[in-house]
């Protein structure tokens, strides 16, 4: 009987290492059955052979739980085949039809019918083997009290000792195979979560790599670069080996940018801030949108970038974060050329009414801060008789005498921090940051003589033959209180006194001081 338990369990280990990815299919076709059904009754045999002979013509063995084993895998057809290689084998080992070879061949051929019909219609697992082996033990005692004392060979002692021995066979192999059965379900489990893993490691690392213009670096929590993409390489101009192992973000940032940040998160969050912390707070603190960087390539040229952090979670903890940066170089060159567009005059390629009060204003705040006892000078002029010289010249004559005295005025500017606008129509404006009245009656002066003296006719002017120019000057010490209107409120009601004074002039708002045209 051990050596049946030994041949029983290599064989279901054997039968379920074959063909394991075949019993996991919830349908199975006949053909399958019927080896199915051939194996065990092969298996069968080897258990006849070694099987415990009570006498010459009774043997003991694990026939019955083979059967049930073939119902279990494959149905009736499978048992019912099984149960007739038990049959043969029966006869062919004793060689003659005993009674109770008889009673034998009936007992098998009963459970391998009865087995393969439980395993088909029950659906619950040990259901089905607890009332197959319970079939199998009543025909084995059924059949054993049916010969009669006279053709008895199984005493009562033996047939209770042979029915605990197939009872627990049973039990053990619907143990055993339903450990193949969880065991292989797990494996097959693990197998389509690796084929899943897998195609989703090809698809991200397929997306990694194939975002082009965009440089996309995971670093650990410590800020070690673990992986970057071929993006990073072209961009940047770095190898792989360059990159990986090495801290970000030293590497390719500007370190001034970072220290500058870095300051003024420190002041914000009172707190110090330093390298890596701050790209932790644009991890979990900052709009999902990103924040503008400069990167620096291996070359020392620059390149601005949108870069958006993400931090990567594993079991509720920070394993470490994904940068994920596009080159905007392009896009912010033609936003800055928009930009300046959007600031400049169409017709005199100065700075317009809208660059004038953003500049105004910027100028005044900076006056404001500094105390510097020059002030904020403005000049306000426009060309005298200016709708005469279009109605004596026309329109187009006109843009061209707007062209000529924007680009005096541009040109007798002496720094860069000086700023000409077209105001309006044919009146300009000069914001002259950190200079006093002095020096922007001097500017002004210069700039009324240069205009008369570029000699552009003008036969309608009541005044001269040539464009003139009024001149309004104001100058200002930004306080609390005083907005940047009140300086063009005063350079325009200087200018409107250069008017009323008979034109090509130059006044100061407060003065009044005239420097009108020499005697012609």
């Amino acid at each position: 009987m051990i050596a049946n338990f030994a041949l029983l369990t290599a064989f279901l280990f054997l039968f379920n290492l074959l063909f394991r990815r075949y019993l996991r299919k919830p349908t199975r076709p006949l053909q399958f059955k019927l080896l199915i059904g051939i194996l065990h009754g092969l298996c069968a045999l080897f258990l006849l052979m070694f099987s415990f002979k009570i006498n010459p013509s009774t043997m003991i063995d694990f026939r019955h739980i083979i059967v049930i084993c073939s119902a279990y895998f494959g149905g009736l057809p499978a048992s019912l085949l099984t149960a007739l290689f038990v049959v043969i084998g029966r006869i062919t080992i004793f060689g003659q039809l005993t009674p109770t070879a008889v009673v034998a061949c009936i007992s098998i051929i009963s459970a391998g019918i009865g087995s393969g019909l439980i395993m088909q219609y029950v659906d619950q697992y040990w259901r089905r083997w607890l009332l197959s082996l319970l079939l199998s033990l009543t025909l084995i005692t059924f059949m054993s009290l049916l010969m009669g004392p006279n053709l008895r060979t199984i005493p009562y002692l033996d047939l209770v000792s042979y029915l605990a021995f197939i009872g627990s066979g049973g039990l053990f192999s619907a143990r055993l195979i339903a450990f193949f059965t969880y065991s292989n379900q797990l494996a097959h489990e693990l197998e389509i979560s690796e084929r899943r893993y897998r195609s989703l490691h090809m698809l991200q690392e397929a997306i990694f790599q194939s975002s082009v213009g965009t440089v996309i670096t995971a670093f650990d929590s410590g800020g070690t670069i673990t992986h970057i993409n071929k993006a990073a390489e072209t961009v940047l101009g770095y190898q792989t080996e360059d990159l990986i192992g090495r801290e970000t973000p030293m590497i390719f940032h500007d370190p001034e940018e970072i220290a500058g940040y870095a300051g003024e998160l420190s002041v914000l969050h009172n707190k110090p801030f330093q390298g890596l912390d701050v790209f932790r707070h644009c991890a979990m603190e900052e709009p999902p949108e990103g924040r503008e960087w400069s990167y620096i390539r291996k070359d020392g040229s620059r390149l601005t970038v949108l870069l958006i952090v993400t931090p990567l979670w594993l079991d509720g903890e920070i394993t470490g974060f994904i940068g994920t940066a596009t080159d905007i170089t392009e896009r912010k060159k033609m936003e800055n050329t928009l930009q300046q567009l959007s600031l400049m005059d169409g017709l005199t390629n100065i700075a317009n009414r809208r660059y004038f009060d953003e500049t105004l204003a910027k100028e005044w705040g900076r006056a404001k801060r500094s105390g510097n006892p020059n002030g904020l000078s403005l000049i306000m002029f426009d060309i005298d008789n200016f709708k005469a010289y279009n109605d004596t010249y026309g329109h187009q004559a006109g843009d061209e005498c707007l062209r000529r005295v924007s680009l005096l005025g541009k040109q007798i500017l002496g720094r860069t921090s000086d700023m000409i606008a077209r105001y309006g129509g044919e009146e300009f404006a000069i914001i002259l940051p950190d200079t006093n009245i002095t020096g922007a009656l001097g500017l002004a002066e210069k700039l009324r003589s240069a205009v008369e003296q570029a000699g552009i006719p003008h036969e309608g002017s009541d005044i001269s033959s040539v464009i003139t120019i009024s001149i309004g000057v104001a100058n200002g010490l930004p306080s609390a209180g005083i907005l940047p209107e009140q300086l063009i409120a005063e350079a325009d009601q200087a200018l409107y006194a250069s008017k009323a004074g008979g034109r090509n002039k130059v006044n100061h708002y407060e003065t009044l001081i005239s420097h009108s045209l020499p005697d012609q």
